[in-house]
């Protein structure tokens, strides 16, 4: 997914506003490009629609162990368990229903994360932000009393009665110090692309040795080949937010989480 909406910090530029829309546009979505690919997409994606399944203990649906406090005994109506293995591969009994001792919220369903949320939809009908919010950046989870479904029609549109859909910006917003580093780089862009002499993108110039006439040049992927620019106040930004050169953030995948569908 790329990059959107990045907010550029161009106040290190003073001839930005001189420059026309045009390549103000282009500088913008090449800084923007570059700057999401070398941080390994971190950072403000494009929003996507996703269309979550049903929270993990769903009332008195699926496959249930035995009541709690009556050995041997069914339909009891006492508090039922849904088992699980948590992240750690420990067995667990997940408790349904109200006053569980979990740390799970009452009704939450798991979306990828992190991310921003900015719209739920539930029977096609857009629930007010004060009915949910998101922990740890990956689970939603309903305030107003009411829960989410425990399933949906994946053949109705998210408009329709019988849809449940989120839509969401995937990464963590830009900070200051990206905005910044975004915009010197946009600002360079837009002097190389104007024929402005002092452009401090990398050149294949390194040195020139006016006596004897030595010229030493550089190959640019030498320096693009350790995801960084060659600008350094850009490359100090990398550097503190993926030292290590990742192409994207660690992810793990298991059977035991359950699964989305993009729209």
């Amino acid at each position: 997914m790329p990059a959107c909406d990045w907010t550029l910090d161009t106040s290190c530029c003073p001839g930005w506003a001189d420059y026309s829309p045009a390549v103000q546009a282009a500088a913008t979505a090449w800084a923007m490009g570059i700057l999401d690919s070398l941080t390994g997409h971190q950072f403000g994606q494009c929003p996507v629609t996703v269309r979550p399944c049903g929270p993990k203990c769903q009332g008195y649906g699926g496959y249930m162990t035995w009541p709690v406090g009556w050995p041997g005994a069914s339909g009891s109506g006492m508090p039922w368990m849904l088992p699980y293995i948590d992240g750690a591969g420990a067995w667990r009994n997940c408790l349904c229903g109200k006053g569980g001792c979990s740390c799970r919220a009452r009704c939450e369903v798991p979306i990828p994360g992190p991310a921003t949320v900015t719209e739920v939809r539930v029977d096609g009908i857009v629930l007010d932000p004060s009915a949910y919010r998101l922990d740890n950046g990956h689970l939603l989870v309903r305030t107003d009393g009411e829960c989410w479904p425990d399933c949906q029609d994946m053949n109705v549109g998210i408009t329709e009665a019988g849809s449940f859909a989120v839509t969401l910006s995937p990464g963590l917003p830009l900070p200051p110090a990206g905005a910044i580093a975004a915009g010197e780089l946009a600002c360079e862009f837009a002097k190389a692309c104007s024929g402005d002499a002092s452009c401090a993108l990398p050149q294949q110039l390194q040195s020139l040795s006016r006596q004897g006439i030595n010229v030493q040049v550089v190959d640019p992927q030498a320096i693009t080949g350790d995801g960084l620019t060659g600008i350094a106040n850009v490359d100090l930004w990398i550097r503190s937010v993926n030292p290590t050169s990742k192409r994207q953030r660690s992810r793990v995948h298991s059977p035991d989480v359950t699964p989305v569908r993009y729209v």
